[in-house]
């Protein structure tokens, strides 16, 4: 919503009013209110470890336990095979993406039922907040990005078959599209949750359907060919083999899949500011 500044006898005076375009990015007021995202990815920091004992400890213990669950029941149990990747290290490198993009999507889908009081009482940037959990993520993801890279260090030296090369320099690139997903799809259900509210109880059973067809604890080679280009339509399998490949040399993604998968990428994120500009003009009454 932007500032209309006329000026008259008494001051300036700012007329907020809806935004007409179809797509709008505020980025001069986003930039503006950059003091309220750090203060908003400051105070998430604080409210989640108020009052607990351990703190940032359990971002350690997740990864942790997730990735011997997974090596026991699909490693061990199913003897589902992971190309000649250490398994601890293939199923922990799936997780850490994952758990990056489903936090991004998972808090950005509940902006505005969230914060519903405070939208109604005083105008910012609506987008800022969504932006601000995604930030306040980074946190979470690089204490879990470090285990992963200790194990892998450790891996490395034991002589593991993983061969680290300059492909680590698209690291950055394939978080940065993580978040930007996580954004848009979240921007989307926010979105829709104004005027169906069982979207939001939905959010869990989709995230988790979601990660089973990721490619987290099975390689892409093991889908069938016919499923295959079911799997490309997926966007974060490209992103999760990427960071694999990147790391340890290992994985089946192409240029084209990853072109594929920053496309739908792109294409969710703008889908998702559209629905979210249109949303916020008038989720007070419908919320």
């Amino acid at each position: 919503m932007p500032d209309e500044v006329t000026s008259s006898g008494a001051g300036w005076v700012s007329v907020i009013t809806p935004k007409k375009p179809l797509l709008h990015l505020p980025l001069r007021e986003i930039w503006r209110y950059r003091d309220l995202i750090t203060l908003m990815v400051w105070r998430d920091f604080i409210s989640l470890h108020k009052q607990t004992i351990f703190g940032p400890l359990w971002y350690f213990v997740q990864p942790l336990v997730s990735t011997v669950v997974f090596q026991v029941v699909f490693g061990k149990i199913a003897r589902i095979p992971t190309n000649n990747i250490p398994p601890f290290l293939f199923y922990m490198s799936g997780i850490v993406i994952w758990y990056y993009f489903s936090a991004c999507l998972s808090r950005t889908a509940n902006t505005l039922a969230a914060n519903s009081a405070l939208f109604t009482k005083v105008y910012f940037p609506r987008l800022t907040i969504p932006i601000a959990d995604c930030i306040s993520n980074i946190w979470q993801f690089l204490i879990q990005l470090s285990i992963f890279l200790g194990f892998y260090l450790f891996f490395l030296a034991k002589g593991a078959p993983i061969h680290p090369s300059y492909r680590i320099i698209i690291i950055p690139f394939l978080v940065l599209q993580t978040a930007l997903l996580g954004l848009g799809v979240g921007l989307i259900i926010s979105a829709l949750s104004t005027r169906f509210r069982d979207l939001q109880v939905g959010v869990a059973p989709i995230v988790q359907l979601w990660m089973y067809a990721s490619c987290i604890f099975y390689p892409r080679s093991m889908v069938p060919d016919y499923l295959q280009w079911l799997i490309t339509l997926n966007p974060v399998v490209p992103i999760i083999e990427g960071f694999r490949f990147s790391l340890m040399g290992q994985g089946q993604v192409e240029i084209w899949q990853w072109l594929s998968s920053l496309g739908i990428t792109i294409f969710l994120l703008i889908l998702g500011l559209i629905e979210f500009g249109r949303a916020e003009k008038t989720f007070a009454d419908t919320i």
